[in-house]
């Protein structure tokens, strides 16, 4: 961890936005005063901030993703696994009641767990020694192989990007995001591997919103090793106030973080393009393995939630010397649209 610690994000009842490179300790929404003028109770704002945790990470022969998200009306567990080789997709995953998750104000020092009959999850985030782990693990049933893992991501050398974006004018969300390398091991079905530090990835994305009634983003990361640079890239759109100044779009590079400006994600059936205004970047993501999830719970809520993963081509032009080529690299995106 490269940068020292930022103590809040709301002071004084107001939630402070902006860029920032320094973990914070405590991401206390909760104090915000989200109706200014009006007094709002702790508990419905409660039920109006969304949470999770998300990871994703593998490397040529595999791609991980793992998350678990409260919207407090509903909420889930998921690990989700593609074995690129043989085109395998196992998904782990398990509706959650309201409650049944109690996700973290901070990933400094603390915990993130869910223990069911048939899914486990243990997050260990240990950000100020340096490294968060993950620890999953499922039985076989009679459609998927039994699953163990452990995963862990070594920020000690990687910048961090802490995002506060506002969507009103006291309202908004926080982000913690960060590309770094990974060790660790995966079980699928008895058969081991094992991922070596030099070759892996490990995507870090700490999450909360007040997000409006209707909530919508668009969203793709990937990582891959390129020569011997290890390269990651997120873009996302969002209910952002101001897209260009405030989003959470970036490049890493062997861990040092080059922000991006704000893009658009247009759509053509399975083909997504990706650009910003001025098209310094130029991509397409094609879906290859869809996973569409739609629930309606009435006056409840209702989500309709895509998350296909698939492969992404094109270019960044960071500066006029450095322009990064992707060529198919495996990725995951999301098109995500929840009223609650």
């Amino acid at each position: 961890m490269k940068s020292g610690i930022k103590e809040q994000l709301v002071i004084d009842g107001q939630i402070e936005f902006g860029l920032f490179s320094s973990p914070v300790r405590d991401i206390n929404f909760l104090d915000a005063k989200i109706f200014p003028g009006k007094y709002t109770p702790r508990w419905f704002k409660n039920i109006r901030l969304k949470e999770f945790q998300a990871f994703q990470a593998g490397n040529e022969d595999f791609f991980i993703f793992l998350t678990l998200f409260n919207a407090k009306v509903s909420a889930f567990a998921q690990v989700r696994i593609f074995d690129i080789r043989t085109k395998k997709h196992y998904i782990y995953e398990k509706q959650l009641l309201p409650g049944a998750l109690k996700i973290p104000n901070g990933i400094l020092n603390s915990t993130n767990n869910y223990d069911g009959k048939n899914l486990s999850i243990h997050i260990e985030n240990q950000f100020q020694d340096g490294f968060v782990k993950v620890k999953f693990s499922a039985p076989a049933t009679k459609e998927l192989p039994s699953v163990e893992g452990e995963i862990i991501g070594n920020f000690e050398a990687c910048d961090s990007m802490i995002v506060s974006i506002p969507f009103a004018e006291n309202r908004g969300m926080y982000a913690h995001k960060g590309i770094t390398s990974m060790k660790g091991h995966l079980t699928i079905a008895n058969e081991d591997y094992s991922f070596d530090e030099k070759e892996s990835f490990f995507i870090l994305d700490d999450h909360k919103g007040y997000y409006p009634y209707r909530m919508e983003w668009d969203w793709l990361t990937a990582a891959f090793i390129q020569g011997e640079k290890l390269i990651g890239i997120n873009l996302t759109r969002n209910q952002s106030l101001d897209n260009e100044k405030y989003n959470e779009n970036g490049v890493w590079i062997d861990g040092k973080l080059t922000k991006l400006p704000g893009v658009h994600f247009t759509r053509d059936g399975d083909t997504w393009s990706i650009k910003d205004q001025k098209e310094t970047i130029d991509l397409v993501f094609t879906c290859q393995y869809p996973k569409n999830v739609r629930i309606n719970l009435g006056p409840l809520g209702a989500s309709d939630y895509q998350s296909p993963m698939g492969v992404v081509s094109g270019t960044i032009q960071l500066n006029q010397e450095t322009t990064i080529k992707l060529e198919s690299v495996f990725s995951i995106a999301e098109k995500q649209y929840l009223r609650c």
